[in-house]
């Protein structure tokens, strides 16, 4: 074995771990099915709602992003791309897993543009948008599945979703940046605009509840609340929490309303009867988080994800008339090692701001060095959940995972937030400074002793922490980061540009800023051992970016190791090119901050 070199069976233990995400439950009730990587590639399964084996859906060769059960019929939508390039195309298929008629059927076939999933209007017409007029922009699209050409429902120059339907009435968002959103209600020829505001209204999760909308949202407030949106065009807050509402899923003929609360990356999950005002908390396995829920037609209960650090990531079932919640998808095998919940702490940065943290730790005699993992987005957040496994199986070898959420990162407020847009995109990248600093004085590591990863933006946090500090760092590891913000921002999806120009800033106003903070302008500044890895079909982050940084450091001797994976895009999410970059990286990390 090559020095260093981690274990590949126990690593593909780990990524061959089942999970079981975005469960969607057919109309009678009687089948849930989900997106699970058996097999080694994410693709759409489905499984008795009671619980049972589960059966491939679709054994293609290509990953599913999406499996949307229909709310009135036997039909299932699919979104499939080809090799990571995000090029979305719908599929239909019988819901039923045991169904001899397995065929399944393209709705879309134009391979060159987007066809994002949306929502079922009735039992045999589905809605969804795509780019396919203009690359910059996301029109509505109406298509039956007995095999019609889709038909233009509604034009729109800007980024449009469609987040839920009900016959003729159409809930939309409309991005206007990331963070920037207006809820649009179609109801047959007329249109209402349900979040008329000024500056900026962030929506996380909205849905239809008889005729009206609730949402996740922050109207003139730090964390979204539970909001009620009116077709006369009024709104309240039905509830706020000292969390924000992310995740809004409302009962099917019903009155109740399930919903979500981010507690500093923790989910809880409520259930609230708009009613009766009763508010139920529904019980989770423990640290964790929920990122989908559907409810079961006909019965007191609903399905959802549960994604946790010790339990996995699976589907589970919550029955509200006896307060039980059991997994429906438990997984065969058993977690291929022991696991670590991690412990949330928070370090003072240099300005005063309290930052806060996730540590795995493995057991104190174990510990071989410490990495930090620096989530992407930048409007995301390192929260407590079982991912890949990649993490776990870091912790399981010896390494101490820090994950900080720096400044600008999402869940604890609209002013944390915005801490990092623009020209204080750099006071984000000191944050990572500053959390060594306090690691450093509690024992745990040594300056030129750390290791840091990084995907995404959080590429970009990790190339931009090699120029700005560099005598910090040991070894590090960017996959698919932002190296150069000019020609990023020239090159990515067209549909992405002006909502990611909130955030980073413009090239008409602020390119020479960006020229100035983009690491590949500083790249002689760079003297520690780097890992890139990147796909060739990324759409977000286009390989040129790797293209760069690799070719600048190669120039000047600097140790660098670059993988490139040709059927992939903006994450890895086959087998065999998660087991040959995450070992590779581990190999890579060993080698260059051997143990002291």
């Amino acid at each position: 074995m090559v020095p260093g070199a981690p274990d590949l069976k126990r690593l593909r233990a780990w990524l061959e771990y089942p999970i079981a995400a975005s469960p969607t439950v057919s109309a009678d009730g009687r089948w849930v099915s989900f997106i699970s990587n058996r097999g080694g590639l994410l693709q759409a399964w489905g499984a008795p709602v009671g619980g049972g084996d589960p059966t491939c859906l679709y054994p293609g060769r290509e990953s599913v992003g999406r499996v949307i059960a229909s709310p009135a019929g036997s039909h299932l939508i699919l979104s499939i791309d080809h090799g990571g390039d995000e090029h979305w195309q719908l599929y239909v298929r019988d819901v039923n897993p045991m169904s001899s008629h397995t065929s399944v059927r393209p709705l879309t076939a134009d391979a060159a543009h987007i066809h994002e999933p949306g929502a079922w209007r009735d039992g045999e017409r589905f809605v969804f948008s795509s780019n396919r007029r203009d690359p910059r922009f996301f029109d509505v699209y109406d298509v039956k599945v007995d095999g019609d050409v889709p038909t233009l429902l509604r034009k729109e120059d800007a980024l449009v979703s469609v987040v839920a339907a009900q016959g003729e009435r159409l809930l939309l968002t409309r991005s206007n940046t990331n963070l920037d959103v207006d809820l649009l209600l179609l109801d047959g020829g007329g249109e209402t605009l349900l979040t008329p505001h000024s500056g900026e209204l962030t929506v996380w999760s909205a849905d239809l509840l008889d005729g009206e909308v609730v949402a996740g949202a922050n109207p003139d407030r730090e964390l979204a609340a539970l909001v009620r949106y009116r077709r006369n065009g009024t709104s309240e807050v039905v509830r706020e929490f000292d969390g924000d509402v992310e995740l809004v899923k409302c009962e099917p003929g019903g009155s109740r309303v399930a919903f979500g609360v981010n507690r500093q990356g923790r989910s809880e999950l409520h259930v609230l009867d708009t009613r009766s005002g009763d508010d139920r908390v529904v019980g989770t396995p423990g640290i964790g988080m929920v990122t989908s829920l559907a409810w079961i037609p006909g019965t007191e209960g609903f399905v959802f994800d549960y994604s946790s650090p010790t339990v996995g990531f699976e589907t589970w079932r919550c029955d509200l008339s006896s307060r039980a919640v059991r997994p429906i998808t438990a997984s065969p095998v058993p977690m291929p090692g022991p696991t670590v919940e991690p412990t949330l702490h928070s370090f003072r940065a240099e300005d005063g701001l309290e930052v806060p943290y996730w540590e795995y730790a493995p057991a104190p005699d174990a510990v071989r060095g410490t990495v930090l993992l620096i989530h992407g987005g930048p409007e995301g957040q390192a929260r407590p959940n079982f991912g890949s496994g990649f993490p776990a199986f870091l912790v399981s070898e010896g390494w101490r995972v820090v994950e900080p959420n720096v400044r600008g990162s999402t869940g604890y407020g609209r002013t944390y937030v915005h801490l990092d847009d623009v020209r204080k995109r750099m006071d984000s990248v000191r944050d990572l400074r500053d959390l060594v600093a306090a690691l450093t004085a509690e024992g745990k590591v040594r300056p030129g002793r750390v290791g840091i990863m990084g995907g995404s933006y959080g590429g970009f946090m990790v190339l931009a922490a090699l120029t700005t500090y560099p005598e910090l760092w040991g070894v590090a590891v960017e996959f698919f980061g932002i190296a150069n913000f000019v020609t990023f921002l020239e090159r990515t999806g067209p549909w992405r540009r002006k909502v990611r120009e909130a955030e980073y800033g413009s090239l008409e106003r602020d390119r020479e800023f960006l020229d100035s903070i983009s690491p590949i302008h500083h790249v002689d500044r760079i003297v520690t051992p780097l890992l890139v890895a990147h796909g060739a079909n990324d759409v977000r982050v286009p390989f040129e970016e790797a293209e760069q940084i690799v070719t600048a450091l190669r120039e000047r001797g600097v140790p660098v190791e670059f993988l490139q994976y040709s059927n992939e895009g903006h994450g890895f999410t086959r087998l065999e090119n998660q087991l040959d970059s995450y070992g590779r990286s581990i190999g890579f990390l060993s080698r260059h901050l051997p143990r002291d």
